[in-house]
């Protein structure tokens, strides 16, 4: 369908924009509370450096609660129309699995894999027609104050894509910038609670595979490979494992097919299939928390708070981030509302990323694949935990034998021992860049 939204990826006028809100960053965070702003009748501007459609490395999947939030986006028919099929989960470990469905919300009980070239892209198309202006292909230089109490963030500047400089002044900066957030950098934070990661993540894109109606994971301890069928076709094929076998690679292309032809299973559903893009991924996981705001600014998505990716929460963070601050905005109380809500939220999934984040063994994999197998209402709850509708040390520790001596025995006694890891923030950049 035509898009009849006007185009705002271009300033209007001298190269001087007034705003209520600007927003550095326009990928899921950026874009969703762009759309929550304007709904609000609100003067909203992001700016990117990116141009839509367009990759950022993701872990792609979104949840029944997410679903559930792109409706009131209005856009998830707009992103089904791309046909990524209905996901319920299955694991697999040596020669048994196990398949569940989520708990329904509004009626859905299965998730969706979807690329971030599609989401991304239908996320800022709706910005637009809400009213938002979005800036793409330009790159943020400066912020306009210190962030301070006597200096607060008024603004920032940016270069279009032909060099030209504008200006655009704020009431509130927002960095939707992710894990290098350069408005994180600019206001001197530091990354709290930081919890290493054990594992490291790739994933390359594939078509011409059978398209299924679950997300299979392949559990070959210590390593993790995962089949997603996703949007238009395509499929995300993933390879997780201990992160200190990444200098031993070599190259890192035939690796991941080394890994793909050792699980029987998975490399016959690839052998007539075609990979369609460069294995993509990083070591660098390591979770943290950010003071989320200050004097002018606010932090959303993984700029604010970045949980391991096997928790597939980053779209989840975004969304649900994005909302929240937009509903402190609306009511005037922002600066303390939206950090309440994250400490309210995100202690138990983030303590339980502690066991996620770590290379599986088989003896413990043999403990769940039996409580799992034997209890279908058990294996629903441990795959709500992704959907947050369950709660880990509730829902599924309790009622799995000896699961407790491998995630630990509670929240707080995990989050304790990342309780005083502390990242200090590198110097000002001379120049920043949106991501």
């Amino acid at each position: 369908m035509l898009d009849q939204s006007p185009d705002t990826t271009r300033p209007a006028g001298s190269g001087r924009i007034t705003a209520d809100v600007v927003i550095v960053g326009a990928r899921a965070a950026g874009s969703s509370l762009a759309i929550h702003l304007a709904r609000q009748g609100r003067k909203v501007v992001a700016v990117d450096r990116a141009t839509f459609p367009s990759e950022t490395m993701s872990t792609h999947v979104i949840y029944p609660n997410t679903l559930a939030r792109l409706e009131d986006l209005g856009v998830l028919e707009e992103i089904e129309a791309h046909g990524p099929p209905p996901l319920y989960t299955s694991w697999y470990h040596e020669g048994r699995m196990f398949v569940a469905p989520h708990t329904p919300e509004r009626g859905r009980d299965w998730a969706h894999c979807v690329r971030r070239v599609t989401l991304d892209d239908i996320l800022v198309r709706a910005a637009r027609r809400a009213g938002a202006t979005i800036l793409e292909g330009h790159r943020a230089t400066g912020f306009i104050g210190a962030g301070t109490g006597d200096d607060p963030l008024r603004g920032l500047t940016c270069l279009t894509p032909e060099g030209a400089e504008v200006t655009i002044e704020a009431d509130i900066v927002v960095g939707a910038d992710g894990v290098n957030s350069a408005l994180a950098r600019h206001v001197g934070l530091d990354r709290e609670k930081v919890m290493p990661t054990e594992t490291m993540l790739y994933y390359a894109y594939w078509t011409g595979v059978d398209t299924r109606n679950t997300q299979d994971f392949f559990f070959e301890c210590p390593w993790i490979c995962a089949h997603f069928p996703a949007d238009d076709g395509h499929h995300v094929i993933t390879m997780n494992g201990p992160a200190e076998a990444r200098k031993e690679m070599g190259d890192l292309q035939e690796f991941y097919l080394d890994k793909i032809r050792s699980i029987p299973a998975l490399a016959a559903r690839l052998k007539t299939a075609t990979q369609v893009s460069r294995v993509t991924g990083t070591t660098r996981l390591d979770g943290f928390y950010r003071q989320h705001t200050g004097p002018g600014w606010a932090l959303v998505g993984d700029a604010a708070h970045f949980k391991h990716p096997a928790s597939a929460q980053g779209i989840c963070d975004a969304l649900h981030a994005a909302e929240v601050l937009a509903e402190g905005i609306a009511a005037g109380d922002w600066a303390t509302s939206y950090p309440a809500w994250r400490d309210a939220e995100s202690p138990e999934l983030y303590a339980f990323c502690k066991h996620l984040r770590e290379a599986p063994s088989d003896a413990a994999m043999r403990v769940v694949m039996d409580a799992f197998i034997k209890d279908a209402h058990l294996a629903r709850k441990m795959v709500d935990v992704w959907a947050r509708s369950s709660r880990p040390w509730t829902d599924v520790i309790p009622h799995v034998p000896g699961m407790e001596q491998v995630t630990g025995l509670s929240v707080e006694s995990v989050l304790a021992e990342f309780a005083a890891n502390t990242r200090v923030a590198a110097p000002k950049p001379a120049a920043i860049a949106a991501e």
